[in-house]
């Protein structure tokens, strides 16, 4: 009797031990859970991962080839790209021997648009006289003709002249308007010099679409981007000022975390993160 007692005791006792064991478990699981839930990354955002594919596109990508320090075109990118220098700017009458200034309201033009530029950037930026100036805009019936015609401006930056010319003589084929720079790129220095070439023989808009594209791009966002974009940055020529989101892809490009020559796996978190803050931001 004592025997049936005492495992009739044990018996209890195991049943009232294992209820709250059950509840420690129950418990568990369910902390568990939420713990899960909360590690759990969120859904992404549609737009913001439209505006990095579009940055990625501008930044690490070019419509046409780009030279080099060395003169020579070099067909992709696969580093940052911008200016760390002021600008310093002179505007030229490219149908001009003599080195004329363009007529007054592409000059203001122009100027507004730099100033715009400016503010966007942070870059310090000033018109100058040819032989101090790193960024030449030259306006002309004939951008090709001219490019030939002054290409002494910046033929100290020319290392390669048949490549040269042979870039020159295929966008003569398929471009309006164009721009070089260099620095930068391949080198991962800063953007230190730059030229810009606008057709004068078209009418207001598109001299203006021009302008706005080109001096834009010699900044730094060289590629086009696809017809159907809100953007100036889309040769469809339905935009000819910046936008509103061509605004928030160039201030992204010129945090100050995005450094020249990082790739683009340093640069992503640092632009999703700019990016963040400038929606935030309004």
């Amino acid at each position: 009797m004592p025997d049936i007692i005492a495992a009739s005791c044990r018996r209890t006792l195991a049943k009232s031990e294992a209820q709250p064991i059950r509840r420690t478990l129950r418990l568990s699981c369910l902390l568990l859970t939420l713990l899960a839930a909360c590690a759990a990354p969120p859904p992404p955002d549609p737009e913001e991962e439209a505006l990095l594919r579009d940055f990625r596109s501008l930044a690490f990508q070019t419509e046409r080839p780009v030279l080099g320090n060395d003169g020579r075109p070099r067909p992709r990118r696969d580093h940052l790209a911008k200016w760390t220098v002021p600008v310093r700017f002179a505007l030229v009458d490219g149908d001009s021997e003599d080195l004329r200034a363009p007529p007054p309201s592409f000059r203001r033009l122009a100027e507004a648009h730099l100033e715009d530029l400016a503010g966007l950037t942070g870059l310090e930026v000033a018109p100058a006289p040819l032989s101090r100036a790193n960024l030449l805009i030259f306006l002309a019936k004939d951008p090709f003709a001219a490019a030939r015609r002054h290409r002494g401006l910046f033929a100290h930056k020319i290392a390669d002249r048949p490549s040269y010319e042979a870039l020159l003589r295929e966008m003569e084929r398929t471009a309006t308007c164009f721009g070089f720079l260099w620095g930068g790129w391949p080198s991962g220095r800063s953007i230190d010099f730059a030229v810009a070439f606008i057709r004068a023989d078209r009418g207001a808009r598109t001299i203006e679409g021009c302008l706005v594209q080109e001096v834009t791009q010699v900044l730094g966002p060289m590629n086009d981007l696809a017809p159907t974009a809100d953007s100036v940055f889309s040769d469809s020529g339905r935009q000819v000022a910046l936008t509103a989101r061509d605004r928030l892809l160039i201030r992204m490009l010129y945090d100050g975390r995005l450094r020249p020559g990082m790739g683009w796996a340093e640069v992503e978190p640092l632009a999703r993160a700019a990016l963040r803050e400038l929606r935030r931001g309004g």
